[in-house]
């Protein structure tokens, strides 16, 4: 994307899109655009209209507004797709977004799976390593996505929204040398041998005057030169008084705490323009009644302090902060789609970060290039296949060698082993705290309940009910199960670098595959009401699990096909399948025995809460089945129209 002014910060998406499911929703989104791109050859008013019109018509995205303007949201639900490079600024598919939809990505290559993340993850990965922000100039360029790998690659537990800020406050004009000392300074901040405000004003300075915060809050009364020169309002010079009004009167209450000076302060505390210099775009104090109230309510304001300079870092802070308040969730929340960064508790780590020192090495932060085809040429790399050794043109056998050495293996199918176990570890500990036993007890009634905004706060805002339903259905089973297995493997979801859940992940395979010693065992899962089960669930349920029971016809194979009500035909449908032999759609092969058995959401809670493993339900399962296996007459059909013919 291109900047239209200097120093303006990016945007990777339409603030008015802000549903938080992006990975199905990007994927509704592509797949409308498809169908109505074979509708209208251009881009133009009435294909904008329609697109809209499709989204309102297909999808429960939105509610319909007439007094909309459809052409113009036509061209915003767009706009986050074009900046990563899923479509041109014609709205056109690239070649990554056509195989996205087919399910057709380009495989991962050795480098690239030893960062344990899914086909979606690096489909998004990818894109971002190649996203450009561009000068208003349309020559140079800067990458925001590797700036912030490099910087949880050398840095731990960043804190949020200094992380955020500091990518939003790198210029497109800013080169390789001049990024990397922003990196390596940060250091200071790391090392807590200064404020991250005090960094923001050293590395990114507001005005170019020699003045310091001491030298200003040295004298009194403050000088209003001095005061312009370091809190600056480009903008408008009466909102620098407005300024000097405020930070005049909080020195006056500092220096004298009376009534009558408390009440001048409050004055000005919620005040727009001060929200926004001094507030993070909030109240600058927290609400009360006389001096008394007012300090212990807001004990620990560095405004407050004895030392006035913390006045001037609050200032350099919060106006950078409302510089990218807007669009720094919408940053947070498309990093978010690689898993490769991790934002629990406010801090920003990398997932995995000595990897991360291997693979994401001697980067390019920005270089020059025409913009006119990095967005608009569909030909050109952006829009292209590519893998992260390619993008980055990375040495993969040197890249190898050195993961091998780091986890002390010989051959790549120990990295592979490695980085799975390590990823099993990790989200075993990471469920051990955050969706203990307990918890899941506690979540289960509420799929039923369709507490859907209770569900979404206590797991995640970035997936739909469904995707979160089976994410929770497989940790449950992690508690009933008296079998080890690997969790991680069995899940067929994509998850962020928080392992929360995303999205299904790309396929044709069922829900949860847990591979046993001796044992396969699919757990289909689903929220659909009886009816619509029919409808939706027959078939894919009954192709996957025939599937598997043929791929896997050495082992024993089970299905449980798990809902919150069953409809009495699909309870006996599940079971009469178990009586003929089904074809396999992946190969020419029969399954003598296909096993689905129905389970009720509140019959798993049952098995939680009393400690029922899955030994005993398994094992009845197959005695009650097994009887079904056995001779069937594939050619019964045949027989009858044989009479038919022979008459």
């Amino acid at each position: 994307m291109k900047l239209k002014k200097d120093a303006e910060t990016f945007n990777l998406g339409d603030t008015s899109f802000r549903r938080q499911a992006l990975i199905d929703d990007y994927k509704v989104l592509l797949s409308l655009l498809q169908k109505v791109n074979l509708e209208y050859p251009e881009w133009d008013k009435e294909a904008q209209e329609k697109f809209y019109e499709t989204v309102l018509e297909e999808t429960n995205m939105f509610s319909r507004n007439e007094e909309e303007d459809f052409a113009r949201r036509g061209r915003t639900l767009t706009s986050a797709l074009a900046k990563i490079g899923l479509i041109n600024d014609k709205r056109r598919l690239s070649r990554v977004a056509n195989n996205w939809l087919s399910n057709s990505n380009l495989a991962s290559d050795e480098v690239e799976g030893t960062l344990g993340i899914d086909i979606n993850n690096l489909m998004f990965t990818r894109q971002l390593l190649k996203l450009r922000i561009y000068h208003s100039d349309g020559i140079r360029y800067f990458h925001p996505v590797r700036v912030a790998l490099e910087l949880v690659k050398r840095y731990r537990n960043i804190p949020q929204r200094n992380f955020l800020i500091l990518i939003h406050s790198i210029q497109p004009n800013f080169d390789d040398l001049q990024i990397e000392g922003i990196i390596t300074a940060y250091e200071s901040v790391a090392s807590n041998k200064e404020t991250f405000p005090e960094f923001l004003d050293r590395e990114f300075p507001e005005n170019e005057s020699d003045v310091t915060a001491r030298e200003l809050f040295s004298s009194r009364p403050l000088d209003r030169d001095k005061f312009d020169l370091l809190f600056t309002n480009r903008k408008s010079s009466s909102t620098q008084d407005v300024y000097f009004d405020f930070v005049t009167s909080l020195i006056k209450f500092k220096e004298c705490k009376t009534q009558e000076n408390f009440a001048r302060l409050i004055e000005f505390n919620t005040d727009a323009k001060l929200k926004r210099a001094f507030g993070f775009g909030k109240s600058v104090f927290k609400k009360a009644d006389n001096v008394n109230d007012f300090l212990k309510k807001n004990e620990g304001s560095r405004l407050l302090s004895e030392d006035d300079t913390f006045i001037y870092e609050r200032f350099v802070f919060s106006k950078k902060y409302d510089l990218v308040k807007e669009y720094g969730d919408m940053t947070k929340r498309t990093l978010n789609l690689s898993g490769l960064f991790d934002f629990r508790n406010g801090l920003v780590n990398a997932t995995s970060r000595e990897i991360f020192k291997i693979i994401f090495t001697n980067m390019r932060f920005s270089g020059e290039d025409k913009y006119s085809d990095y967005e608009k040429n569909l030909n050109y790399f952006f829009y292209q296949e590519s893998t992260i050794t390619t993008i980055l043109n990375l040495d993969k056998d040197e890249k190898i060698q050195a993961i091998k050495e780091l986890l002390n293996v010989t051959d790549y199918s120990q990295i592979q082993n490695a980085v799975a176990s390590q990823k099993e570890k990790k989200f075993r500990e990471f469920i051990s705290e955050v969706f203990p036993r307990k918890k899941i007890m506690e979540l289960l009634p509420l799929f039923s309940k369709r507490d859907d905004k209770k569900i979404k706060s206590a797991v995640s805002e970035s997936a739909t009910v469904p995707t979160i339903y089976e994410y929770i259905v497989a940790i449950a089973w992690f508690y009933i199960s008296k079998e080890d297995f690997s969790i991680t493997q069995s899940l067929n979801l994509t998850l962020d670098g928080n392992m929360l859940p995303l999205s299904h992940a790309a396929g044709g395979a069922g829900d949860i595959v847990i591979n046993y010693e001796n044992l396969t065992l699919m757990l289909e899962v689903t929220l659909m009401n009886k009816q619509a089960q029919k409808r939706g669930e027959w078939e894919p349920v009954l192709r996957h699990a025939t599937n598997l029971t043929v791929d896997n016809s050495s082992k024993n194979v089970t299905t449980l096909f798990i809902a919150d009500e069953l409809d009495e035909n699909t309870i006996n449908i599940w079971r009469a399948v178990a009586s003929v032999p089904l074809k396999s759609s992946n190969k020419d092969e029969f399954a003598d025995l296909v096993k689905i058995f129905p389970l009720e959401n509140k019959e798993l809670l049952d098995m939680l809460k009393n400690n029922r493993d899955e030994v005993v339900l398994l094992k009845a399962i197959d005695k009650s089945y097994t009887k079904f296996a056995g001779d069937f007459d594939l050619g019964w059909r045949d027989e009858i129209l044989d009479c038919i013919n022979n008459k």
